[in-house]
Protein backbone atom coordinates (compact mmCIF):
# COMPACT_ATOMS: atom_id res chain seq x y z
CA UNK A 1 0.00 0.00 0.00
CA UNK A 2 2.68 2.36 0.47
CA UNK A 3 4.69 1.57 -2.17
CA UNK A 4 1.10 2.91 -4.50
CA UNK A 5 0.88 5.85 -2.78
CA UNK A 6 4.86 6.65 -2.92
CA UNK A 7 4.22 6.23 -7.07
CA UNK A 8 1.23 8.23 -6.88
CA UNK A 9 2.81 11.39 -4.80
CA UNK A 10 5.91 11.43 -7.41
CA UNK A 11 4.01 11.35 -11.04
CA UNK A 12 5.95 13.66 -13.01
CA UNK A 13 4.26 17.26 -13.55
CA UNK A 14 4.86 19.86 -16.55
CA UNK A 15 6.56 22.35 -16.36
CA UNK A 16 4.23 25.46 -15.36
CA UNK A 17 5.65 27.78 -18.11
CA UNK A 18 6.17 26.12 -21.13
CA UNK A 19 3.94 22.89 -20.88
CA UNK A 20 6.45 21.34 -22.91
CA UNK A 21 9.27 19.27 -20.44
CA UNK A 22 8.96 17.88 -16.88
CA UNK A 23 9.51 20.33 -14.10
CA UNK A 24 10.74 19.31 -10.90
CA UNK A 25 9.47 20.94 -7.12
CA UNK A 26 13.28 21.52 -6.41
CA UNK A 27 12.72 24.17 -9.65
CA UNK A 28 9.71 25.47 -8.33
CA UNK A 29 7.65 23.06 -10.74
CA UNK A 30 9.81 24.41 -13.61
CA UNK A 31 11.76 23.09 -16.24
CA UNK A 32 15.44 23.53 -16.06
CA UNK A 33 15.18 25.98 -18.83
CA UNK A 34 12.28 27.73 -17.40
CA UNK A 35 13.86 27.72 -14.22
CA UNK A 36 17.24 29.37 -15.40
CA UNK A 37 15.33 32.30 -17.52
CA UNK A 38 13.46 32.54 -13.76
CA UNK A 39 16.98 32.88 -11.93
CA UNK A 40 17.91 35.51 -14.70
CA UNK A 41 14.77 37.34 -14.04
CA UNK A 42 15.01 37.38 -10.52
CA UNK A 43 18.96 38.06 -10.48
CA UNK A 44 17.91 41.37 -12.75
CA UNK A 45 15.13 42.27 -10.24
CA UNK A 46 17.46 42.09 -7.28
CA UNK A 47 20.19 44.28 -9.70
CA UNK A 48 17.50 46.70 -9.92
CA UNK A 49 16.13 47.16 -6.50
CA UNK A 50 20.11 47.41 -5.43
CA UNK A 51 20.58 50.27 -7.62
CA UNK A 52 17.62 52.13 -6.46
CA UNK A 53 19.00 51.20 -2.93
CA UNK A 54 21.84 53.18 -4.10
CA UNK A 55 20.04 56.02 -5.29
CA UNK A 56 17.88 56.37 -2.26
CA UNK A 57 20.17 55.90 0.26
CA UNK A 58 19.29 59.49 1.21
CA UNK A 59 16.08 59.71 2.01
CA UNK A 60 13.83 57.32 4.89
CA UNK A 61 12.30 54.98 2.28
CA UNK A 62 14.58 51.45 1.86
CA UNK A 63 12.43 48.51 0.28
CA UNK A 64 11.96 45.41 1.93
CA UNK A 65 14.06 41.92 1.35
CA UNK A 66 12.19 39.53 0.29
CA UNK A 67 11.88 35.68 2.04
CA UNK A 68 12.50 33.99 -1.59
CA UNK A 69 16.07 35.68 -1.79
CA UNK A 70 16.98 34.51 1.62
CA UNK A 71 16.44 31.23 1.05
CA UNK A 72 17.57 30.42 -2.46
CA UNK A 73 22.12 30.59 -1.82
CA UNK A 74 22.13 30.76 -5.56
CA UNK A 75 20.20 34.47 -5.88
CA UNK A 76 22.38 35.45 -2.82
CA UNK A 77 25.92 34.34 -4.37
CA UNK A 78 25.11 35.85 -7.66
CA UNK A 79 24.11 39.56 -5.84
CA UNK A 80 27.19 39.36 -3.50
CA UNK A 81 29.21 38.58 -7.12
CA UNK A 82 27.35 41.80 -8.73
CA UNK A 83 28.51 43.73 -5.74
CA UNK A 84 31.75 42.92 -5.74
CA UNK A 85 32.34 43.66 -9.39
CA UNK A 86 30.70 47.14 -8.91
CA UNK A 87 33.43 47.71 -6.26
CA UNK A 88 36.51 46.42 -7.99
CA UNK A 89 36.66 46.88 -11.46
CA UNK A 90 39.27 44.83 -13.69
CA UNK A 91 42.31 46.98 -15.04
CA UNK A 92 42.36 47.77 -18.65
CA UNK A 93 45.04 45.78 -20.45
CA UNK A 94 47.16 47.84 -22.67
CA UNK A 95 48.33 45.47 -25.54
CA UNK A 96 50.08 47.62 -27.62
CA UNK A 97 53.65 48.73 -28.07
CA UNK A 98 55.07 51.67 -25.79
CA UNK A 99 57.19 52.36 -28.79
CA UNK A 100 55.96 52.14 -31.95
CA UNK A 101 51.94 51.72 -31.04
CA UNK A 102 52.15 48.36 -32.61
CA UNK A 103 49.37 45.40 -31.25
CA UNK A 104 51.48 42.80 -29.61
CA UNK A 105 48.78 40.65 -28.09
CA UNK A 106 49.95 37.65 -25.85
CA UNK A 107 53.32 37.77 -27.67
CA UNK A 108 54.27 41.19 -25.99
CA UNK A 109 57.21 41.88 -23.35
CA UNK A 110 56.87 43.26 -20.43
CA UNK A 111 59.74 45.48 -18.92
CA UNK A 112 60.91 46.96 -15.47
CA UNK A 113 59.54 50.22 -16.74
CA UNK A 114 56.07 49.10 -16.73
CA UNK A 115 55.43 49.24 -20.23
CA UNK A 116 55.06 46.59 -22.58
CA UNK A 117 57.19 46.17 -26.13
CA UNK A 118 57.19 43.99 -29.26
CA UNK A 119 59.71 42.01 -30.41
CA UNK A 120 61.86 45.06 -32.18
CA UNK A 121 61.56 47.08 -28.93
CA UNK A 122 61.94 44.25 -26.19
CA UNK A 123 65.43 44.83 -25.59
CA UNK A 124 65.92 48.35 -22.89
CA UNK A 125 68.66 50.12 -25.43
CA UNK A 126 65.72 49.88 -27.80
CA UNK A 127 63.06 51.62 -26.49
CA UNK A 128 64.77 53.80 -24.44
CA UNK A 129 64.24 52.39 -21.19
CA UNK A 130 64.72 54.50 -17.92
CA UNK A 131 64.81 51.83 -15.55
CA UNK A 132 68.25 51.61 -13.57
CA UNK A 133 69.36 48.14 -13.64
CA UNK A 134 72.36 48.40 -12.17
CA UNK A 135 71.12 49.78 -8.46
CA UNK A 136 68.86 46.80 -7.78
CA UNK A 137 71.89 44.51 -8.96
CA UNK A 138 74.27 46.27 -6.54
CA UNK A 139 72.11 45.45 -3.91
CA UNK A 140 71.44 42.11 -4.54
CA UNK A 141 75.46 41.21 -5.07
CA UNK A 142 76.24 43.17 -1.78
CA UNK A 143 73.56 41.23 0.03
CA UNK A 144 74.53 37.65 -1.20
CA UNK A 145 78.01 38.26 -1.38
CA UNK A 146 79.00 39.74 1.96
CA UNK A 147 82.92 41.04 2.55
CA UNK A 148 84.77 38.60 4.19
CA UNK A 149 88.21 40.18 6.03
CA UNK A 150 90.57 37.83 7.77
CA UNK A 151 91.90 38.50 11.13
CA UNK A 152 95.35 40.20 10.76
CA UNK A 153 96.81 39.16 14.03
CA UNK A 154 97.21 35.15 13.67
CA UNK A 155 98.00 35.26 17.75
CA UNK A 156 93.91 36.38 18.89
CA UNK A 157 92.06 33.23 20.33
Amino acid sequence: MDQTQSCQQETPQLCSRCQEFYGSPQNHGLCSNCYQDFLKERIAKSAETICFRETSASSSFSPSVSTNSLIDPLVDATNSLTLNNDANPLPIVNNRCKSCNKKVGLTGFDCKCGGSFCGMHRYPEAHACKFDYKTPARAILMKENPVCKGDRLVDRA
